[in-house]
């Protein structure tokens, strides 16, 4: 039985939650050039629902749900519009670039970018984020039976990050299948602990968390499903810590050998050094034979397009570099990343008590058979550390709810003199970095536009991609593309103002994508030599032609911020400074 004011107190949390999210939703970029205006900020939004109208090929799991909402609403997609039929055919039309295809992805993104949408969109993304504060308080319980205070800290913790209140107040897929991928978790441990009678709920809660995002790590759970003496004998008598040392051996192998950079001789061996990790003695014939052959083919799976999208990815694309040019500067991104997104999605005290709870939860043994439906967590996370070609930081968000979990077990399991006070510090700054984090989103550079335009007075307003400026009548607005020399650049445009995006010359420095290693041009994400160069040139302030103006950023307070500012650029995307220049001999 629950107490009662742990009940109140929980729905309290929730409601916090649900406020901070909806609030934002409803609110982000509306006003911003004009008064009942609306400014689409973060391109990524929609990208469900555009799939759903044939777009793009995409997982369409969210985009049915919001365009259903919204035509409950009254504001259903274009009737031109045939739902999924012309890229998710796979035909060459859907992929040639024809116009039909073309007009096809312009009448999709009017309709999903839009307002009425955008605003279904993102009041699902908050619903479905305050949920999974829910989730989170009530997976802790049935993981910790009885630990109502750790429950209650966890779902408190996730309420106040400011990481999981941004993705929770736009319209991506993420916050929406974060919520899935925990619902499924918190369905399997209902049926675990109550029987067979529940078991109806997984797989459905399965197919939503892998169709809302192709997140096929879901499928790590069934272990959990099997007979306990069944499980053992399939192991062949390995322990659970040798088999979490083989998986961690495998990974870092496996990201070896599906790095671009690899000599290929070297990938050949790489299944080798798997079998250093198998103890051999202990094994049975077929156990043998079935880890002989396990090495060889999963690497030869990995050589399928589909997944060598997920491991290697392309080493071009249409802005010159793709995702798999970072080469070897991969292991460094990726090992960096994913303590740098938990640090920034708990704060340092949370994350220091993060690392202290998963001391305790090992030291006091409290992992047991009703913790194996969290093993695509583990899955997940060991992918992301080393496989994962792709790293923008919204992917890794499945984390954060079983980071925050940890985190309160290791503020409950401090000296009782000092626990509630150091439950209070850790609330208190994760408060403050969540306020620092999601006010990006309100005090976005853009906004300072057209104060700064209306004193520079432009004849022409060149930018990169993302500036998105306000449309004016005094000046003309033109997409700038890197010119090879500056020449052309001064004599076309004398006296216009360039605006810059981070979110675009970041192509050029430290990032996510690209991580801190970033003295090899050709390992950079996204961007071409040439492109590097005019960025690089034009912030440090040596491009011929090009007098700085200004520089609009959003305020920054927290530490954790501040230092990625200094080290990474701007944490949250599509959020970010904005160089102004003049073009001037």
């Amino acid at each position: 039985m629950m107490p009662r004011l742990w009940v109140l107190l929980l729905i309290i949390v929730c409601l916090v939650s649900l406020s901070l999210r909806w609030v934002s939703a409803r609110h982000y970029g509306q006003d911003w050039f004009s008064s009942g205006g609306f400014t689409l900020v973060n391109f990524d939004e929609g990208g469900s629902c555009r799939a759903q109208l044939g777009s793009f090929p995409y997982s369409t799991f969210v985009g049915k749900q919001t365009i259903a909402l919204a035509s409950f609403f009254g504001h259903s997609p274009p009737s031109s519009l045939q739902t999924g039929e012309s890229l998710q055919s796979g035909t060459d039309e859907a992929t040639s670039g024809s116009p039909g295809v073309r007009s096809v992805d312009a009448q999709a993104r009017r309709y999903c970018h839009g307002e009425a949408h955008l605003q279904v969109a993102r009041g699902l993304s908050a619903w479905a984020g305050a949920a999974t504060v829910l989730l989170t308080a009530l997976i802790t319980l049935q993981l910790l039976p009885g630990r109502h205070g750790t429950a209650l800290t966890a779902a408190a913790m996730l309420s106040l990050s400011g990481w999981h209140i941004s993705e929770s107040m736009v319209g991506t897929v993420d916050a929406v299948s974060c919520f899935f991928i925990y619902a499924f978790f918190s369905g399997s441990l209902l049926a675990l602990h109550r029987g067979r009678r529940y078991w109806w709920l997984v797989p459905p809660l399965l197919l939503a968390a892998i169709w809302t995002k192709y997140w096929v790590f879901a499928l790590l759970a069934s272990p959990a499903f099997l007979p306990t003496h069944l499980l053992m004998r399939m192991l062949g008598g390995i322990s659970l810590a040798r088999l979490f040392f083989i998986a961690v051996v495998f990974t870092a192998t496996a990201a070896v050998a599906t790095n671009s950079g690899t000599p290929e001789t070297l990938k050949l061996l790489c299944p080798f050094a798997l079998y250093l990790t198998i103890p051999w003695a202990r094994l049975g014939l077929a156990h043998r034979l079935l880890w002989l052959a396990i090495p060889f083919v999963i690497l030869i799976a990995l050589q399928i397009p589909l997944f060598e999208a997920y491991s290697t990815g392309s080493l071009t694309g249409r802005f010159g570099t793709d995702y798999g040019a970072i080469g070897s500067h991969k292991y460094v991104r990726n090992l960096l990343n994913l303590p740098l997104v938990l640090l920034i999605g708990l704060g340092i005290p949370g994350f220091l008590a993060m690392g202290w709870g998963g001391f305790q939860l090992l030291r006091e043994r409290s992992i047991d058979h009703y913790w194996l439906p969290l093993l695509p967590l583990l899955g997940f996370a060991l992918y992301m550390a080393s496989l994962a070609p792709v790293t923008y930081y919204r992917h890794y968000l499945p984390l954060l709810p079983a980071a925050c979990i940890a985190a309160a077990v290791g503020l409950h399991s401090l000296p009782e003199r000092v626990r509630s006070t150091a439950i209070v510090l850790c609330l208190f700054w994760q408060s403050a970095l969540g306020w620092d984090l999601a006010s990006d989103y309100h005090l976005d550079p853009r906004r300072q536009l057209p104060a700064l335009l209306a004193r520079e007075q432009p004849s022409t307003l060149l930018s990169s991609f993302y500036v998105n400026p306000p449309a004016n009548g005094v000046y003309t607005r033109r997409l700038l593309r890197i010119p090879p020399d500056p020449q052309p650049l001064l004599d076309a445009y004398p006296n216009a103002i360039f605006v810059l995006s981070e979110n675009w010359y970041d192509t050029a420095f430290a990032n996510e994508l690209n991580g801190p290693v970033v003295d090899d041009v050709e390992r950079l994400i996204k961007t071409q030599p040439m492109a590097v160069d005019f960025y690089r040139r034009a912030i440090d302030g040596s491009y011929p032609g090009l007098a700085r103006v200004a520089t609009l950023t959003a305020p920054t307070l927290m530490p954790e911020l501040a230092l990625h500012k200094a080290f990474y650029g701007s944490f949250t995307q599509f959020v970010g400074d904005l160089q102004v220049f003049r073009v001037s001999p």
